[in-house]
């Protein structure tokens, strides 16, 4: 069992709407210091501003298209964190997998069992709809909230999950991701 004791997934997020929103961005603010320019007189040093500002804001905000979603399981501790640029983390939450109230697919039936009230915390933690296995895993927080989080169950988080919270894990979980496994040996 030392393979569950440790284990790191990274997920690319597919960024083609991130970018062409980025980009539709970027050519809105050079659009705008154009009729700025136009509207006031347009000298050489305000030309000038128009390259550099543009450059400034794109190495500022173009990293935010580039996603990583990573999932980190060490010695029963969940920690997901989302990785920006292939530079900056930011750790969404980390939990301990003993503390889970339940792990169960997530499909079109399975959504009406999403919390909507005020208290509950909904984390989307998959890079695509298109997700293979979304499953999601429900537990409190240190402010006694619910908190719905979405991820990507492959085989071996699956087996986490059921050996650190055996009561909380769906049989159904593991049962999917024999079928589609069965499914892609065919």
């Amino acid at each position: 069992m030392a393979d569950i004791q440790s284990y790191e997934r990274v997920l690319k997020k597919k960024g083609g709407r991130a970018k062409a929103i980025m980009i539709i961005v970027y050519i809105f603010i050079l659009s705008l210091w154009l009729v700025a320019l136009a509207k006031f007189g347009i000298s050489p040093q305000l030309l000038l501003l128009i390259p550099l500002s543009l450059v400034a804001v794109i190495a500022l905000t173009w990293r935010f298209t580039q996603v990583e979603y990573e999932y980190a399981f060490i010695a029963g501790i969940m920690t997901f964190s989302k990785i920006y640029g292939n530079s900056r983390r930011k750790t969404i939450l980390e939990f301990d997998i003993k503390s889970v109230i339940s792990v169960y697919p997530y499909n079109e039936q399975t959504a009406l069992k999403t919390g909507t009230d005020d208290k509950s915390r909904i984390i989307n933690g998959i890079p695509s709809k298109e997700s293979p296995n979304p499953c999601m895993c429900v537990f409190e927080d240190s402010k006694d909230r619910k908190v719905y989080f979405l991820l990507d169950c492959d085989e071996l988080t699956a087996r986490i999950f059921k050996f650190f919270n055996s009561s909380a894990t769906e049989r159904s979980v593991l049962d999917r991701l024999s079928e589609s496994l069965t499914q892609n040996n065919d």
